[in-house]
Parts: structure tokens; sequence; C-alpha cells
């Protein structure tokens, strides 16, 4: 619509067309939080009880594997420095396992000339911490294949495959050459349990070690009588 002044704007009904009605929501009742309900709390309860024993049974299993698994890495370290000082002193070097003491003790040979064979402790070792494990045993230390410079009757301490570790001496000479043994390491409070097994190549000084369950090394004791 125009006038004689100019375009005038007609404003739209309150109620037309042109108008955007404003649409009133209906107001959302609060919504209120749910607890937990006493059966909730109860299953809750359940489970947990029945993790915390479950980790409290495999917990001394978990310690012991920890604990063995450590030991084999040390006694692993230990063969491999009384293998380097052998070739570094150009002397012989023992370990004697002393399975009454729960350890090992490391002697040397100080004048293979004049007086060969004769074994006194070796006071200059830096590595003897290593051999010093509290809390396992050394169940087995048997010669599996001879020296560089000694039959096996000899290297046996009584011949036969099975040493007594009470008497068993581990041989390193000096060419870096050593006895070939099998060690098995046990924590005291579980002779029954898993076994730390380490085995050392007198000719290449490798050492490989495991950790065994007493049915692993059943099986594997059928595999070598055969």
């Amino acid at each position: 619509m125009t006038s004689k002044t100019g375009p005038t704007r007609t404003l739209p009904h309150r109620n037309g067309p042109g108008r955007r009605r404003i649409r009133h929501q209906a107001a959302e009742p609060p919504r209120t939080r749910r607890g937990f309900t006493l059966v909730e709390i109860v299953l809750a309860l359940v489970i947990l009880v029945l993790l915390m024993g479950i980790a409290a049974v495999n917990f001394p299993a978990l310690r012991g594997g920890h604990a063995l698994q450590e030991a084999s890495l040390r006694m692993e370290t230990a063969l491999r420095m009384a293998r380097a000082d052998a070739a570094n002193k150009g002397r012989r070097l023992r370990l004697q396992i002393d399975q009454e003491q729960g350890r090992a003790n490391v002697l040397w040979e100080p004048q293979p000339l004049t007086q060969p064979g004769e074994f006194v402790q070796y006071t200059a070792c830096t590595w003897q911490k290593f051999l010093q494990i509290d809390g396992i045993d050394v169940e087995r230390c048997e010669f599996v294949g001879a020296s560089a410079y000694r039959n096996f009757e000899e290297a046996t301490v009584g011949g036969g495959y099975a040493a007594d570790p009470d008497q068993a001496a581990v041989t390193f000479e000096p060419d870096g050459s050593s006895d070939s043994v099998v060690i098995e390491l046990v924590a005291a409070d579980a002779p029954e349990g898993p076994r730390a097994r380490l085995q050392l190549d007198g000719l290449t000084g490798a050492v490989s070690r495991c950790i065994l369950t007493l049915e692993e090394l059943d099986e594997l004791a059928e595999l070598e009588a055969y």
C-alpha cells in the first residue's frame, strides 16, 4: 500500500500468516538419579571377593616365578663372569656348589705349575654377590659333557651323570672353555614348584636358561632318555 508520502508497511496480524507462532513446550519433569539396588551391590561384592581370592592364590606363584627369573639371571651372570675371569687371570676357576649353605663358593688355582690342582678361595672375586641368592636352593648340578682338559669321570666327581650337588665343582679354563653342566634352581619354600634351568655349553660358553614346571621337567627328562 502506497500513499502520497511514500510506501507504508503493514504489520502482520497477531495470528496472521506473516507472524511466527511460538510453540510453548511442556516442561519436562526433573529426572531423578537412579541409585544402585541391593542386588547390584551384593553382586559387586561377590565379584570383588572372587578377584581377591584369585589374586591371593596366584600371588605366591607369581612371586616365586619372579624370584626364579631373577635367580637364574644372577647365576647366568656368575657363569659368564667366571669364564671371563679365568681367561683374564690365566688361571683355572671353580664354582664349588654348596647345597647345605644354598650358595656357590668361588675358588681358583693360583699356582698351576708348582701346586697343580690346589684350589683356594678366590678373594679377588668382584661378582660374588651374584651367587648370594636368598630363598633359592641349587636343586641340581649335573655334568653333561667333558671338560677340555679333564675326562668325564674326573669332572663328575665320582662318575656318572648324577653328581652329588654337595660336591659339584664347575671348572673354568684359561682358554675360555669349561665344564658343560645343567644347573637347576628352586625356591626354598616351594621345592615342588617350578624350577629355573640353566645349561652351560663348556666349549662355546653359551648359557641358556628357562623356567619349567615339574610336568615340563618330566617331559624333558623323557625326551632326553631317548
